[in-house]
């Protein structure tokens, strides 16, 4: 079982890791349109993400495949399901958060087994959807950080993260196939998996 996270779901955790946030002045299923964003580097920008933020198209990422630094600052992408309008606020990625959600799920994956539980037999991924967030945010916090201190804005940001990740973990309810039959029986629905001992 593959854990997914976007980068828009991530940045949507913790806005100020993003390169840039925005809103757009127009736009269609496959352009924004933002004053804000004219002057850029195009040759920065072209293969960088662009992150969706709210609405119908929030959570949903894309790859900008175009970029126009003059007169309205344009991205072009593959389509969306929804048309982006003056409303839609978006994040700029750089530098896709993809290895850092990896490198935490393959934590996540330890911590279980230490608990004496297979990631593979959660039937129903979306229940591990904030423990996996919370420990990617606190993955990329810990890179970013410069000092262990409480100057530090990302030291802080990663214990709370961390916190929270630890939390999650010691009181998991989720969707638990025991007995490995590939489905979820009635007893196997939102089990408390407290019952054994978490230790990092």
């Amino acid at each position: 079982m593959a854990l997914t996270l976007t980068n828009a779901e991530i940045v949507l955790g913790l806005p100020i890791i993003t390169d840039f946030i925005e809103k757009a002045n127009d736009g269609s299923t496959t352009t924004v349109e933002s004053l804000a964003c004219k002057g850029l580097d195009e040759e920065e920008l072209e293969g960088a993400y662009i992150c969706f933020l709210n609405g119908a198209n929030a959570g949903v990422d894309r790859i900008i495949t175009d970029y126009t630094s003059s007169s309205t600052g344009t991205f072009t992408f593959d389509a969306l399901t929804d048309a982006v309008d003056n409303t839609t606020m978006f994040a700029i990625v750089l530098k896709s958060f993809t290895p850092a959600a990896l490198r935490a799920e393959a934590v996540m994956t330890n911590d279980l087994r230490n608990k004496g539980l297979d990631i593979d037999n959660f039937l129903t991924t979306s229940q591990l959807k904030e423990l996996h967030l919370n420990r990617t945010l606190a993955h990329i916090c810990f890179a970013k950080r410069q000092d262990a201190d409480t100057n530090d804005t990302y030291h802080i940001n990663y214990e709370e993260f961390m916190a929270m990740y630890t939390a999650e973990m010691n009181n998991l309810t989720a969707n638990y196939d025991s007995n490995e039959d590939g489905s979820i029986s009635t007893s196997e629905q939102n089990q408390e998996l407290s019952q054994i001992g978490f230790s990092r």
